[in-house]
């Protein structure tokens, strides 16, 4: 369901953030356990959501909030159209009050936010407190949280959000109850890039929504942002080649011209592949990195073959083509080598020194080449 926003336009991240948990993409361990306890009142009073970003901790939050408040009932599917689903969904609703922890850090700002959970909802069943980042708040204010975490009134209601929960005190984690959220896989992401472009009625290429997916790294928020990006770029369609020349990558063809030039029986002529690469002016650091992540890939699919569980980044075409051809052990020092020359990018000279100089130790510690072309 998308919101509008006086007939403005909106960015697609916002434009198409679930509202309930049928919309959630992913994360069914999390919702399921969330709906039942829901579904049967069984409520906790303190919820910590934790995972990286944008992979839907306050969007989640936000969803159980209407699930409490909704005018229908309590129910993990709540109505959307009640006065209570449509606050909170604007952020409008005055009985969720939503905070960001990492800029209101100060003992104060939480004592007086605490000191007003001894006051009922205005309007409806709970108070519900949703922290945000969580993790920045500073000890004393941790210790004042705690002191209401501890007997809490029956009215209020804890959603916790943090990236980062090694850093919140145990004596604060014991009394939540924990779910931690999964990075999306590339395939979940690139399918609702492609099912958003059709309900925006966009031209979409699926390798341009695999490609985003990718650069996303597990987080939905990032790749509907960058697909924004793709869209203004290749004037209101996804591309390919847009896509490739906003990401500052290649593809996998260049990647895979260097596997190439790896192979025992390849006449590799490294001058010419340099030559070409540089031609294409990619980001190299993004390149190095597509480069490490094919070598794992390819040591991994040696070791479990072909997998349901979507571990891979390269097509399975490409893995079950290269991986028979490399020995496990070349593999695994190629991946060494690429991982050094990441580690020395930023204290090279420039970007395609340090990967022109990975490519050099791949075939300088390459034992079956002969000699360099």
């Amino acid at each position: 369901m998308a919101i509008a926003l006086n007939g403005e336009y909106q960015a697609l991240a916002r434009k198409y953030r679930p509202q309930t948990f049928a919309d959630v993409v992913g994360q069914k361990h999390v919702l399921g356990a969330l709906a039942n306890a829901i579904d049967t009142k069984r409520i906790h009073h303190a919820y910590l959501l934790t995972g990286t970003r944008g992979i839907g901790k306050t969007t989640i939050a936000r969803i159980i909030a209407k699930s409490l408040e909704c005018e229908q009932g309590i129910s993990s599917h709540p109505c959307g159209q009640c006065a209570a689903c449509q606050g909170i969904a604007h952020g409008s609703y005055p009985d969720v009050i939503e905070i960001d922890a990492a800029s209101q850090t100060k003992v104060d700002d939480t004592r007086q936010l605490l000191e007003n959970t001894q006051y009922p909802p205005v309007t409806g069943r709970y108070k519900i407190y949703i922290i945000d980042e969580v993790h920045m708040l500073s000890q004393s204010s941790f210790n004042a949280l705690l002191k209401t975490l501890e007997e809490p009134p029956a009215y209020v209601k804890f959603i916790l959000a943090t990236t980062d929960p090694h850093k919140i005190p145990t004596t604060v984690l014991s009394r939540c109850l924990q779910f931690q959220l999964k990075a999306l896989s590339v395939e979940e992401i690139s399918a609702q890039i492609m099912k958003i472009a059709a309900a925006e009625q966009l031209s979409c290429e699926p390798e341009a929504a695999l490609l985003l997916a990718r650069a996303a790294k597990g987080s939905m928020r990032d790749a509907l942002s960058l697909t924004d990006q793709a869209v203004a770029l290749g004037g209101g369609a996804v591309r390919r080649d847009t896509v490739l020349s906003m990401l500052g990558a290649a593809g996998d063809n260049l990647v895979l011209a260097v596997l190439e030039s790896l192979l025992p029986d390849t006449a590799a002529d490294l001058g010419k592949l340099l030559g070409d690469i540089a031609e294409v002016s990619p980001n190299y650091r993004t390149l190095l990195d597509e480069m490490t992540l094919a070598l794992h890939d390819l040591a991994l699919f040696q070791f479990i073959g072909g997998s349901r569980l979507n571990v891979f980044s390269l097509p399975l075409n490409l893995l079950e083509q290269y991986a028979p051809r490399f020995s496990a052990q070349e593999l695994q020092l190629y991946y060494q080598i690429c991982l050094e020359g990441l580690r020395e990018y930023d204290f090279a000279p420039d970007g395609k020194a340090a990967f022109e100089m990975t490519v050099l130790r791949l075939h300088a510690f390459n034992p079956e080449k002969k000699k360099l072309g």
